[in-house]
């Protein structure tokens, strides 16, 4: 008997279970000046800093093409603008230290961005996906995210237009450099 493999729908939603469980958990550590629990919510947005640009770039590259095309314009342009300004939160999120008093702010900015883009996405999009498109397809669509996934950037780029073909020509520049930064500042190693 032959696997049954993810479909990108499963696939998405997937990564999107996990953003939930770290907001979670970011949660439980909003207002506290503890420095462990500081030094915790560090981690914990760099990890989903991390997750949500690599799972952002594929959507941009991979999947919002196919619906801007095949499925509903207006939804591939409107998740576009969500990931947009889940970019430049995450940005500003880089830029400060967990003490200054912005931060949690911009942790429950960032929450409330990514619940709304998921809860639109899965509501409609994805189910639009399913409609239109058979489970191959579907599957291959999961190959391909999970290959661009792979050699995304790690870091937000607000800067970049939210476009497939400018993040795939973009994408491995901007990965490499990612790379480099967060191999000398270790980001992205924290115990999780």
């Amino acid at each position: 008997m032959t696997e049954i493999q993810r479909d990108v729908v499963e696939l998405l939603s997937a990564d999107h279970r996990e953003f939930d469980r770290i907001f979670r958990e970011l949660e439980q550590l909003l207002g506290s000046t503890d420095p462990a629990d500081l030094e915790r919510k560090r981690a914990l947005v760099d990890e989903v800093s991390i997750g949500l640009v690599k799972h952002s770039v594929a959507e941009e590259t991979q999947v919002y093409p196919r619906v801007e095309a095949e499925v509903d314009a207006a939804e591939a342009e409107r998740s576009k603008h969500e990931h947009d300004q889940a970019e430049h939160t995450m940005k500003q999120l880089e830029r400060l230290d967990p003490t200054d008093p912005g931060y949690d702010a911009g942790i429950r900015s960032l929450i409330t961005e990514i619940r709304e883009h998921v809860e639109h996405e899965e509501g409609r999009m994805f189910t639009e996906l399913k409609a239109r498109f058979d489970h191959a397809e579907l599957v291959r669509m999961a190959e391909q995210v999970e290959r661009i996934k792979a050699i995304s950037p790690t870091r937000p780029h607000p800067l970049v237009p939210n476009e497939g073909g400018i993040r795939t020509a973009l994408g491995p520049v901007a990965a490499l450099v990612d790379h480099l930064r967060d191999a000398v500042s270790g980001r992205g190693r924290h115990e999780a």
